[in-house]
Parts: structure tokens; sequence; C-alpha cells
């Protein structure tokens, strides 16, 4: 673990395992922390890389506005100063979106993609979802801040089995929050209603795994749909009884998903 300068910000990055590159790529109000449950299976036959975002938690949170662009370059400049010229890539939400945007610029740089529970454009619904999650980080209230968005993020199931657990887990990772930092990252997501992604995806040529929640009701399956259907020989899971955030609520299935398609693409470029 460590920092590197990267154009005009510090990046907080963690190097995990032996072999084949593999960056974990964070949703928005996700850390390094996040993945290191996927850190035992992939750490054994990969070097993971996690690395946070400009704004998140232990990055630096220069700048006056962020875009998947920026985050995108600084992942680019962070593999260079690292000595990876060639990489797997899994993204989660705003991780998946970034990759998306970071295989168009950078496509000589990633062997295989796999995308979770992420968008390529921003409808009018998902649009008016996450302004409501900004008004509530406005508030800097955490209370008030995790009502804008816990409903949107978990399924109702999981929900009605661990909201009070995930409440107080909550309450405990806010207390140094940078909201303001939160509200940059969530306006570069919305920068996706004017100026999509969808129409560059037909220039993604690695293989490809979109990963959908059955119950998501944020990022829906036809988010998912519009990706797979325009990458070329792409493949799409859907994961039952999930919601948006698959990692939390099926991270097991999640783990054998992203495991079996990142193996099954070893021995393609081995044969």
């Amino acid at each position: 673990m460590g920092y590197l300068r990267v154009n005009d910000t510090k990046i907080y990055y963690e190097i995990d395992g032996n072999g084949k590159p593999l960056a974990f790529l964070n949703g928005i109000f996700m850390s390094t922390q996040s993945f290191s449950t996927f850190l035992p299976l992939f750490s054994k036959n990969y070097q993971v890389l996690l690395h946070d975002f400009r704004g998140q938690k232990s990055s630096g949170k220069d700048g006056e506005k962020y875009s998947l662009e920026l985050h995108a370059d600084d992942f680019y400049k962070l593999l260079k100063a690292l000595g990876i010229n060639k990489i797997d890539i899994v993204g989660v939400s705003y991780g998946g979106e970034v990759a998306l945007r970071f295989v168009v610029s950078y496509p000589e740089m990633v062997n295989s993609l796999v995308i979770v529970s992420s968008v390529s454009e921003v409808d009018d619904e998902l649009n008016e979802k996450i302004v409501r999650w900004v008004e509530g980080a406005k508030s800097k209230n955490s209370e008030i801040f995790v009502n804008s968005w816990l409903q949107d993020v978990y399924s109702p199931k999981f929900l009605e089995k661990y909201e009070s657990f995930l409440r107080n887990k909550l309450k405990e990772s806010l207390k140094n929050f940078d909201y303001d930092a939160s509200i940059k990252l969530m306006e570069a997501f919305l920068e996706l209603k004017k100026d999509p992604l969808t129409p560059l995806l037909n220039k993604i040529k690695v293989p490809t795994l979109v990963v959908a929640g059955e119950l998501d009701t944020l990022k829906p399956i036809k988010f998912s749909k519009i990706i797979q259907d325009r990458i070329e020989n792409s493949e799409l899971v859907i994961v039952g009884g999930s919601g948006h955030a698959i990692p939390i609520e099926k991270k097991n299935e999640l783990e054998t998903i992203i495991f079996g398609f990142l193996e099954k693409n070893r021995i393609y470029e081995r044969s």
C-alpha cells in the first residue's frame, strides 16, 4: 500500500498477490476496503490492484470538479507509474463506468473487462435518484444522507434482514466522510445524462462480461442490456435475488462469476 502523485493529486493504492494484474474499481461510496473480502480468492491467482479514485476515502480530493475521463486518466497514469502495461479490470457501479471510459480511451491497456451494476447512460428516473443523493450529501447529516440512498442500493429482502446492522456500520464509517467530494463524484456520474458512453461502446473489442442484479432498481437490467448489446461478443449474467449492491448481497456468487470469466479468458490466451 502507498501513495503516488498522479496528475495534480495523490492516489492511494494497494497491491496484493502475484500473477497477472487485475484491478477492482470502486463504486462512488466504496473504497479499497470494500474489496478486502475478495482478496483471499483473487490474490492467490492474480496481482490485485486496488485504488481510491480522487475524491474517495484515502486519495486526494483535489479539483473543482471530477469526470469519468479524469478518473480514467488518473488510473492510466497510476498503471504506468507502477509499470503495468496490460490489465484485467472489474468495475463496480461507478467503477464500471470509469472502466468503460478507460477501455475506450486506452484499449491497448486492457485484457478483459467485467462491468457490475453499471450504466452507459442516465435516464430521467436515474438522474432524479442521484439528485436526491446529492441533496442528502449537502445536508452533511449522516442519517439524512443514508436515508437518501439506502433503499435504492439494497433489495427489500436484504434490508429486511440487515438494515439495522447496515445503519450502524454506515454511521461509524461516515464519521470522517467528505461530503463535498462525494457530491463532485455524483455530479461526474450525472454527466452521463448529457454525454453518454453508449455511442462509444462499439469501440470496445476486449472480452467483456456484464453483470446485473435481478432486483436492481437503481441501475436496472435494461442498462446492462444496452451495454451488452453494443459490445461485440460480450456476455450478460443476471444475479438472481440481488439489488444494486451485488458485492455485498451476493458476494460468493459474484466471486464465482468473475473468477470463472477471468480463468476462461486465461485459457483462451494460452491456446
